[in-house]
């Protein structure tokens, strides 16, 4: 049997995210312990008699308000410019024509508990639309960035699961500590980020203020939105695409074709490419782990089922009629697999890197699936 089916398997909506609130974590059930909803004034400080400068985020100075989500928006660039964007010029990047929308973020490191995190400062409500699916449509996840929360991705979040919900002192550039509540883990689909925090708090913690450009501009090409930043904002801004990359889903090894039933490879193959940017081999990879490529589809003591072993409710939201015949069925095989890449869609699978380690994660809420799926896919490609 294998292990993943031990664990939790996928859920459904939000309770893919680990929000901190009301004493609970909507993660919690992926093995996900939130701590202390009450402030802990410097966790992991020892007592020598002089107490540390630290700043704490006041909240009374931010506008909290969240406003509906208006529309999903994948991030064709990103720009890096040397000084503070100039708003007028931001204006006139967001109305040349064919820009659907343009976020505007701080940029830098913070230093959280040992660790060092490239973050972004952000305001909830313009970014939230350029975050995969699943992210974007979390207004808990959002309120919680909303009211200068931090937000750490996926593939950090085992390093503070037991923090989820506390107050943690959190280093930027500015270098005094600035006390923070830990209120969410999440896949955040923006580039190398790994942590988020409202724009107060970035300023706060000393972020280089409006560094950084997200944009959305599907009908131009990388070419023409390059040129347009460089009249805008000089040849020393910087733009890197953030377009899917083109996967060749005919390559395999001699791994695959030997250990992968025919069946399942053409199924693992076909629907990768409804999600653009997805490798099937990360599909055979969870078809291997979660039951042997169909070998094994007892049912989880979690209550998972099937050939991808989908939790009935989750499936129930993300299923879809892979085989064309008009029933959608957990157990068969064409619809879990296809139901499987829709989900990993979902989370942003397809934009690779950081964000399809964050996805494979939301899958199942362990490191060592994680790794255990990429080194499948690996050996598969």
């Amino acid at each position: 049997m294998p292990r993943s089916r031990r664990l939790t398997a996928v859920v459904v909506g939000v309770a893919s995210l680990a929000v901190a609130g009301a004493g609970v974590a909507v993660g919690a059930a992926h093995g996900l312990t939130p701590g202390p909803t009450r402030p802990v004034a410097h966790p992991g400080v020892p007592h020598t008699g002089v107490r540390p400068t630290v700043i704490r985020a006041d909240r009374s100075s931010r506008d909290t308000r969240l406003l509906p989500l208006a529309r999903l928006t994948t991030p064709d660039v990103v720009v890096t410019v040397p000084r503070r964007a100039d708003p007028a010029r931001v204006w006139r990047l967001e109305h040349r024509p064919g820009v659907v929308a343009v976020a505007v973020l701080d940029r830098g490191h913070v230093r959280l508990r040992g660790r060092t995190l490239p973050a972004l400062g952000v305001d909830a409500n313009e970014i939230r639309g350029f975050t995969p699916a699943l992210t974007a449509k979390s207004d808990a996840l959002w309120q919680s960035v909303a009211r200068g929360e931090l937000t750490i991705t996926y593939s950090e979040s085992h390093r503070f699961a037991r923090k989820l919900g506390a107050t943690l002192p959190v280093h930027g550039p500015a270098g005094r500590p600035v006390l923070v509540r830990l209120g969410a883990f999440a896949s955040l689909g923006l580039g190398h980020a790994q942590a988020i925090v409202d724009h107060v708090g970035a300023q706060l913690l000393g972020l280089h203020a409006a560094r950084e450009l997200m944009v959305s501009a599907p009908q131009l090409s990388i070419g023409a939105i390059t040129a347009a930043v460089h009249r805008l904002f000089g040849a020393r801004a910087v733009v890197y695409g953030a377009r899917p990359e083109t996967v060749d889903q005919s390559t395999m090894s001699d791994l695959a074709r030997a250990s992968i039933p025919s069946s399942y490879l053409a199924l693992y193959r076909a629907a990768a490419t409804t999600c653009a940017g997805l490798p099937w081999t990360v599909l055979a990879g969870i078809g291997a782990v979660e039951t042997g490529h169909g070998a094994d589809t007892r049912t989880s003591i979690k209550g998972a089922v099937g050939p991808m072993q989908f939790l009935p409710s989750t499936f129930a939201v993300y299923g879809v009629d892979g085989g064309g015949d008009g029933v959608v069925d957990i157990h068969d095989p064409a619809d879990a697999v296809y139901s499987a890449a829709r989900y990993l869609c979902f989370a942003g699978a397809g934009r690779g890197g950081q964000a399809l380690y964050d996805a494979i994660w939301a899958y199942n809420h362990a490191d060592w699936y994680v790794r255990e799926v990429l080194a499948y896919a690996v050996a598969y490609s």
